[in-house]
């Protein structure tokens, strides 16, 4: 096997694992561990550079506006890199690296997909639920049934307290905290979904037994790490699969009663296992907490773009700037442009200012677009899962950032490259097929006009 896709395969492991070796094997490499999965992508990109153009996409996504918001994109980062406001010289390297450091992705994961058959996919995902995601979701569950102060529940950075739902810890599986977990479960709930909906559609047993196993495990997990917003973008995922998925409407209603008839089910058998015990825990913090507080939240998001505009600016005040990590090497407490809200359109509209936000929400608008396509043109299984999977995870972040929490800008950009891969199959193939059509037409022999 080439280098650069042992390296790949090395950093989506790290991804997942990187948190357990900061907290629990190596915490006095905390800061060298949390550097590493970037350095192993960018190493395996060298290494892909060595036999292929580093810089190009496939051929049929150059005819695309992808290509060009992207260099736009990557300027506009460097150009904020070097604006007259940043505090220090290391804050803007922080804010580089938080932007760029995954996008490679977009290129490593479409030449992995060309070389890869849909077997060995169906053969890796079964390996990857079994051996990866099962044992981390039993580790959520045991987490969450321990005392939040034992030791399996502490975070990288030791703190005084644990975040709690009504008494139950907030769980963090193998990763260093709980929002570098939640992702993570959000695209295994998808992808369970996913393989779900293509095992109605095309009538594979397989798939059924395999989405069912992801799906399980995932919902058992989600509630856990005692976040609503988990659960709300999950939902808006699959719907959002749900709508845009191929087939007769008949189908999409089916694919809705099979799922309640499943959900049904299994609160039935989880009954009195202690299994639901995460979600009983995150409904009553609901009720304590109430709604208001979550439409609150939400309510931010969706119109932060238009009230950090006078703050922004057009040019905003240099990557970086509101990175979590920035602080540790600025003096001072606060800064030009250093905004401390738990708002991440905020705080990404005054890293980049209104030009550069909407440059880069036109690549994800793009990128969505694609990946639209990309299941709408589906045909067999593999290709629904993968682009159906991708479209769930990029769809809340056409608004959301993808910078400030590194598995999340990994998983991100990862759907982005898988999507950009399936997306330029399905066009050569459709390209061939068109071939073949008019060779078959100009070998036909001319209709008589008698």
């Amino acid at each position: 096997m080439k280098a650069w896709k042992v390296l790949l395969g090395l950093f989506f492991l790290l991804v997942v694992v990187d948190g357990a070796l900061r907290k629990w094997v190596f915490p006095q490499y905390e800061t060298i561990l949390l550097l590493l999965k970037g350095g192993v992508l960018l190493i395996g990109y060298a290494a892909y550079a060595q036999e292929r153009d580093p810089l190009a996409l496939p051929r049929p996504v150059q005819h695309t506006w992808v290509p060009l918001l992207l260099v736009g994109y990557g300027f506009v980062v460097f150009l904020q890199a070097f604006n007259l406001n940043q505090p220090n010289f290391i804050v803007p390297a922080i804010g580089v690296k938080a932007h760029l450091n995954y996008v490679p992705l977009v290129v490593l994961l479409p030449a992995l997909l060309v070389e890869v058959t849909k077997r060995k996919i169906r053969r890796f995902l079964w390996g990857y639920t079994l051996f990866l995601f099962v044992p981390v979701a039993v580790l959520c569950v045991y987490q969450f049934f321990q005392p939040p102060e034992a030791w399996i529940n502490q975070y990288v950075r030791e703190m005084q307290t644990r975040a709690t739902v009504v008494g139950y810890p907030r769980v963090t599986g193998t990763f260093s905290y709980m929002g570098s977990l939640s992702p993570f479960l959000r695209l295994n709930a998808l992808l369970g979904v996913a393989i779900l909906l293509a095992w109605i559609q095309w009538r594979e047993m397989s798939l059924g037994i395999l989405g069912g196993i992801l799906t399980v495990s995932s919902l058992i997990a989600v509630p856990m790490t005692g976040g609503r917003g988990l659960a709300v973008l999950i939902g808006a995922g699959v719907l959002g699969m749900l709508v845009i998925m191929p087939g007769r409407p008949s189908q999409r209603i089916g694919a809705v009663f099979v799922g309640a008839i499943l959900a049904f089910g299994l609160a039935q058998g989880l009954q009195g296992s202690g299994l639901l015990e995460g979600w009983e825990a995150l409904v009553q913090r609901t009720q304590q907490t109430g709604v208001e507080e979550a439409e609150g939240r939400i309510e931010g998001l969706l119109t932060a773009p238009f009230t950090s505009l006078d703050d922004a600016g057009l040019v905003g005040y240099g990557v970086g700037t509101n990175h979590q990590a920035s602080p540790r090497f600025v003096q001072a407490s606060d800064w030009a442009g250093r905004r401390s809200v738990d708002n991440p359109v905020m705080r990404l509209m005054m890293e980049l200012g209104t030009l550069g936000w909407l440059v880069l929400t036109a690549l994800k608008g793009a990128l969505l677009y694609m990946a639209f396509r990309a299941v709408r043109a589906s045909r067999r299984p593999i290709e629904f899962i993968l682009a159906a999977t991708a479209f769930s995870m990029m769809l809340p972040h056409l608004l959301l950032a993808v910078v400030f929490i590194p598995v999340t800008s990994a998983l991100y950009w990862g759907a982005a490259g898988t999507v950009i891969g399936i997306w330029s199959l399905q066009r050569v193939r459709q390209s061939v097929a068109g071939a073949k059509v008019s060779q078959q037409q100009v070998k036909a022999p001319p209709v008589s006009s008698q």
